[in-house]
């Protein structure tokens, strides 16, 4: 006689707020939302916390909430509840997320996890980098800005003389 012995998954429920920030009130911090809503996510695992890694965590966020995980940067945090004064704690690596989902108070409540929506990373592709005659436009046009040659004929792909052609802008939020 054989016993057929099943493993019995246990579920890990995570509750979010998406998009928000903090904010310092007197020594404690406080997130402070911009949607009213509670997002939540559950896994399914068969044997430990350990299971649910960083990158698993990001990608069902995104994927719940439609988002390209490629083109986002997320940061993921929360305030324990076991800390004063209260202080947010980022969530950046594998070892964070299973602190975040072990500390609980207690009555074995979990902090709610805030998602901050820093930036959209943009995707340049490289056809529209190259000019419209099939040559590279940064290096030339760099060079012509400066020599004051070819400026009619590249108006909006010039450089400005100050200007790296791979130097990044970054987006401020307010």
């Amino acid at each position: 006689m054989f016993l057929l012995q099943t493993m019995c998954p246990f579920s890990t429920n995570i509750h979010f707020d998406y998009d928000g920030h903090y904010s310092k009130d007197g020594d404690d911090y406080e997130w402070i939302p911009t949607d009213a809503r509670l997002y939540a996510i559950s896994f399914k695992i068969s044997s430990s916390l350990e299971e649910i890694t960083y990158s698993l965590l990001k990608e069902r966020i995104c994927r719940k909430m439609g988002i390209d995980p490629f083109t986002k940067r997320l940061n993921l945090g929360y305030i324990p509840l076991v800390v004063e004064p209260k202080r947010q704690s980022y969530i950046l690596d594998d070892e964070d997320v299973f602190v975040y989902l072990t500390s609980v108070d207690r009555e074995q409540r979990r902090s709610i996890l805030h998602v901050e929506d820093i930036e959209e990373l943009q995707i340049v592709q490289i056809t529209e980098q190259l000019s419209r005659v099939g040559e590279s436009s940064c290096s030339r046009n760099y060079c012509e800005r400066e020599s004051g040659y070819g400026e009619e004929d590249n108006v909006g792909t010039c450089l400005e003389h100050d200007e790296h052609p791979h130097k990044k802008q970054k987006k401020s939020r307010l």
